[in-house]
């Protein structure tokens, strides 16, 4: 009696091992699902309507479709791939709008590469088209060495092929230029 129980205990000892050994899998096609890639953002946002303040004042007000956040990386950067359109606040609440078919803002340096049907109008009335714009937000200088045209509240049309200026536009140094001005006599 006692071989015949032995006899079944290690019968059901080696089914049970054998179909732990069958029901066992990998699961690793299940978790790699949820490792992030090297390329992979950290985080992604959509329809973002950031505002920005400074010392209780809005400053400004950042829209967007799309935003990826590379600040993971060594030289971390957000990507706008979608556009953006930002309005930028003065102290006496005037405004100006920025807009731009691309953007990229590089954290460590705070320079943002605006691209693709940059539009920049002014509070008072400054209106410039480029292809492609700098912003160093660390001088508060805009910079581009692509062709651009400007549009001065009285009319002035200025194009060329690069400038830099001040981010309130009343320095402008313009390279190789062509346009129209109206002078008094």
């Amino acid at each position: 009696m006692r071989k015949k129980n032995l006899y079944i205990l290690l019968n059901f000892v080696t089914a049970f091992a054998v179909t732990l050994f069958f029901s066992c899998q990998s699961n690793t096609s299940n978790t790699n699902n949820y490792l992030v890639t090297e390329d992979a953002p950290m985080a992604e946002g959509y329809e973002l309507n950031l505002k920005y303040t400074d010392s209780g004042r809005l400053t400004a007000i950042l829209k967007t479709p799309k935003v990826k956040d590379y600040t993971n990386k060594n030289f971390g950067y957000q990507e706008f791939p979608d556009g953006i359109i930002l309005d930028i606040i003065d102290k006496d609440g005037k405004i100006s709008v920025v807009k731009s078919d691309y953007a990229i803002y590089y954290k460590v340096t705070g320079l943002i590469d605006m691209r693709g049907n940059v539009d920049i109008k002014t509070a008072d009335s400054t209106h410039l088209i480029a292809r492609q714009l700098y912003w160093d937000q660390s001088i508060n200088w805009v910079f581009t060495d692509q062709p651009y045209k400007s549009i001065l509240p009285d009319g002035t049309v200025n194009e060329a092929d690069g400038f830099d200026a001040n981010q309130d536009f009343t320095i402008l140094n313009s390279r190789v230029n062509e346009g129209i001005m109206f002078i008094e006599e």
